[in-house]
């Protein structure tokens, strides 16, 4: 009798820990699935996984029923949903998209005007520097972030990417020009279809992919610099200190009571063969000339008058960014174009200023001869969970991030 009371707490604890399935299915406004979007339980966002081209998702978990689910996808709004609604019929998700374009730094502006005088654009740009400068933290930061990189190509999902990690950020190297930002990853996913990993694991292991090519993607992770580099663009005090001085290509596009927008415009063109222009909007604070966010919005346009034979790597390269079925044995490089917007918000603690998001959107066209075109569109997104600001010291060599073993997860 004693050996069955000592049992019967094991059964219990054992149907306590009984995994349950988790299912729905995400769409946007339009009623469109969401492919790629990342489903995950609040308690732990280590478990979870992704929606497949039919907005599906399943996962195992054993989980508090009074718990909530996060779906996440870049470029809209993140929504919880209880755990508890994530039974019986399978529930659609709606989920809408928040456009990062330059719309969205535009204000309901009484008037619009424009400042002329450099005199005048020198007094503001002057405050709004002191401003930063009085607000922007000296001290060492760790910043506690969840990071999510998509691609696609030729309207179809390349891969999806979420990393848990910790950003640390050294004013004083950012002074001396050095790199400033350190990553340290904790958890990672990476979502393909099988079809998708095999061609990328094709590419890697093909003769035509040279020896330092080889080495480089042997030490460096692509994916942790990705989201590491999402992290250091866009350096409001950095870009302002470059550019504070050229009067006259600074103006204020609108204001109002509450915001006001400062921009800054500069660009090159290289005999008609490289063109590039960049747009800054500092959205600012009228009253205070604080920072409340930055938009900038790059273009760029390569035209090559006779082509440029692609081989080698490169034509591997095109090739694996190309995601129909005809692979290119030759292909001659005409134009290309770049359309890149990355906003980035921040939020204030102790009188100092500190990242809340980042959100960058990339659309780029490869463009061969008889026009053919090849379209790649990249979104990536960065939210602040939690910071550090006491005791916080530069991170040692061993506990950067340069690689960082991934949980796979196909999505079928």
């Amino acid at each position: 009798m004693r050996r069955y009371l000592l049992i019967l707490p094991l059964l219990c604890l054992a149907f306590s820990l009984e995994a349950k399935t988790y299912y729905g299915r995400v769409i946007d406004g339009t009623g469109q699935p969401v492919a790629y979007a990342t489903v995950f339980p609040l308690d732990s966002v280590i478990l979870g996984t992704a929606t497949n081209d039919r907005g599906l998702f399943a996962f195992e978990a054993n989980l508090p029923e009074n718990g909530l689910v996060m779906v996440s996808f870049v470029g809209y709004e993140r929504k919880t949903v209880p755990l508890s609604r994530l039974h019986g019929d399978t529930i659609s998700i709606v989920i809408h998209e928040r456009p990062i374009a330059l719309d969205e730094t535009t204000v309901s502006a009484r008037h619009k005007r424009v400042k002329s005088k450099h005199r005048e654009i020198a007094a503001l740009l002057l405050k709004v520097y002191n401003q930063l400068a009085a607000e922007w933290p000296d001290q060492c930061t760790r910043y506690h972030v969840v990071s999510e990189a998509r691609m696609t190509s030729q309207n179809s999902a390349w891969g999806t990417e979420q990393m848990i990690a910790s950003i640390t950020t050294i004013p004083e190297a950012a002074k001396k020009g050095c790199d400033s930002v350190q990553l340290h990853a904790e958890h990672c996913k990476r979502f393909f279809r099988p079809d998708i990993r095999q061609r990328a694991n094709q590419a890697y292991t093909a003769k035509e992919l040279d020896a330092r090519t080889r080495k480089y993607a042997a030490e460096i992770d692509s994916g942790v610099a990705v989201h590491s580099m999402l992290f250091q663009i866009g350096d409001a005090r950095y870009d302002l200190e470059q550019t504070m001085h050229d009067y006259r290509h600074w103006t204020v596009v609108a204001e109002s009571a509450n915001e006001m927008i400062l921009s800054h415009t500069e660009g090159k063109n290289y005999l008609g063969i490289f063109k590039w222009n960049i747009t800054r909007n500092y959205v600012i604070n009228p009253k205070t000339y604080a920072l409340i966010r930055l938009s900038e919005h790059l273009t760029m346009d390569v035209n090559i008058p006779f082509g440029k034979k692609l081989k080698g790597q490169e034509l591997l390269l095109l090739n694996l960014l190309n995601m129909s079925e005809s692979q290119y044995e030759k292909f001659r490089l005409r134009k290309g174009h770049l359309d890149c917007t990355l906003q980035t918000r921040y939020q204030r603690r102790n009188g100092q200023i500190y990242i809340l998001e980042k959100n960058l959107k990339t659309d780029a066209n490869i463009i061969g001869t008889k026009d053919r075109v090849i379209p790649i569109h990249f979104k990536a997104g960065q939210r602040v969970t939690s910071i550090d600001t006491q005791g916080v010291r530069p991170l040692r060599r061993n506990q950067i991030t340069r690689r960082f073993p991934r949980q796979i997860v196909e999505i079928f």
